[in-house]
């Protein structure tokens, strides 16, 4: 069975042969009639004027023997010889335009008795010179029922070109006849051709695409498409299809990448949560000793110091054990509408003193307090001093960092609330940017590399996206989006 591409050009291709074809018939036919009528035109004008001259050429020698001998002069004569090779000259015309066989026999004949007539009317003319009249009289009788017979034959060739002529304005009006009946015939077959193509192409493509048109497109109350081009319509929905298509791809493959990412931290999480747990109990125990020695003992200066030392040691290798803790367990929200210029503030005023002692000026730009929507102001604000703490670390003569928020209209999303954190540090290089949120990677030394991870999926688990920026010698900025209803996902952006 043909497929249907094939199907429809074959018959897109007879619809091109039958009028190719119907073409080249009338050309063909138009050629054919301008040819015949100029052989017809030449031929007719040398027959019927050959048939004229026979004729009337033949009638003029008539009574010129009988003229001479009554007056026996000589002018009788040489006029008859005029007239003779008049009629010899459109004999030969009338032979060379001879039309048929029939009238080639008819000039043949009348040659041959022209020839016999005009040597008996010599005889005549010799046999009254010589002094038989009588003899010629009755040979000069004779002679004239050639003459007749003579003009009978003129006549019947004459006739036999008008019964030519005749015959073919028949063959003509035969063949115009058969050249309508083919042209009628191709014309009835084309329609049906181009019929059957129309059918084919409503019942084969156009009826399934305005089907297809109809079950996925804008179907309004009347049933009708909103808009009269199926095609269109069609093309309308597929592209939507594609798009979706391609969201719903981008979307999988974002929370595919989130799945490995997370099945990975779940390992190394149990590992940590294991080793942090392991740790921290002997270490707290350790902490209390040391606090008890310290009230308990007297201690010079160094030894002072020394112990200072220990103890800050000990609270870090506390603090790195707690972040372990934190890491291995997923966060639990504990939402509740609140603006997140609060937290803002509440990180702030935390971090005051931090601030003023590494000499870091804090600007806060907002137009109004951003909206109140579902947030753990808590964990929330444990991302804003992570992210905080890690721009002051990063400028350690000091510097600036500016706090920007801002609303905004993002589709299919609808509201979303941005935190913007720019520091004027000396930034990060591209390698690294691209590393930053990995778990377990700091460029600082005494950093256990958890803050952004934590950070970041604090963000995620409000239904939002923490990104960041960084331009080396110039800073480097993180963005904090969150979505203003619970229950929407934002998705990464490339």
């Amino acid at each position: 069975m043909f497929s249907l591409r094939t199907r429809i050009a074959l018959l897109l291709f007879c619809v091109i042969i039958l009028n190719l074809a119907g073409a080249g018939i009338t050309l063909w036919y138009t050629n054919r009639t301008q040819s015949l009528q100029v052989q017809l035109s030449a031929k007719n004008v040398a027959a019927l004027e050959a048939s004229h001259g026979l004729s009337a050429s033949l009638m003029d020698q008539k009574g010129n023997t009988t003229y001479y001998l009554l007056s026996h002069d000589d002018a009788w004569l040489k006029e008859l010889d005029t007239k003779r090779e008049l009629f010899e000259g459109w004999l030969k015309k009338a032979k060379e335009s001879a039309f048929s066989p029939e009238s080639s026999l008819v000039l043949a004949d009348l040659e041959k008795l022209y020839a016999e007539y005009d040597a008996s009317r010599k005889e005549v003319i010799e046999l009254y010179k010589e002094g038989q009249p009588q003899a010629g009289a009755e040979l000069h009788w004779k002679i004239r029922d050639e003459f007749n017979t003579l003009l009978l034959l003129s006549k019947e060739f004459r006739a036999l070109y008008l019964h030519a002529v005749e015959q073919n304005r028949i063959e003509f009006e035969e063949e115009a006849e058969i050249f309508s009946d083919t042209i009628v015939a191709g014309l009835i077959l084309s329609a049906l051709i181009e019929i059957l193509l129309i059918v084919f192409l409503y019942r084969k493509i156009l009826d399934p695409i305005r089907t297809l048109a109809h079950a996925t497109g804008d179907v309004g109350e009347s049933g009708a498409l909103s808009t009269k081009n199926d095609v269109l319509a069609l093309s309308n929905k597929v592209e939507s299809l594609i798009t979706h298509i391609d969201d719903a791809q981008k979307e999988l493959d974002a929370k595919k990448e989130t799945l490995v990412h997370s099945e990975k931290l779940a390992l190394v999480g149990k590992l940590a949560a294991g080793v942090a747990h392991s740790i921290r109990n002997p270490l707290t125990s350790v902490k209390m000793r040391l606090f008890s020695l310290e009230r308990s003992l007297e201690l010079d200066e160094q030894q002072q110091e020394d112990f200072d030392v220990v103890s800050e040691e000990i609270s870090h290798i506390d603090n790195i054990t707690k972040n372990f803790l934190e890491f291995s367990r997923r966060p639990e929200l504990k939402a509740k509408i609140q603006s997140p210029s609060e937290v803002v503030d509440m990180a702030l005023r935390l971090l005051k003193y931090r601030f003023e002692s590494q000499e870091v000026n804090v600007s806060v730009e907002r137009t109004g307090i951003l909206p109140a929507i579902p947030i753990d102001g808590g964990q929330l604000k444990e991302v804003l001093v992570n992210l905080l703490l890690n721009a002051c670390d990063a400028m350690v003569q000091g510097g600036s960092i500016t706090i920007t928020e801002k609303t905004d209209v993002v589709d299919p999303l609808g509201t979303i609330v941005f935190i913007r954190i720019e520091d004027t540090g000396p930034g990060v290089s591209e390698e690294v940017l691209e590393k930053i949120f990995e778990p377990f990677f700091s460029t600082k030394e005494e950093g256990s590399g958890l803050g952004l991870a934590i950070a970041r999926r604090i963000v995620e688990e409000h239904g939002g996206w923490l990104h960041a920026t960084s331009v080396e010698n110039q800073g480097t900025t993180f963005l904090l989006a969150l979505p203003a209803t619970r229950g929407n996902t934002w998705q990464k952006f490339s």
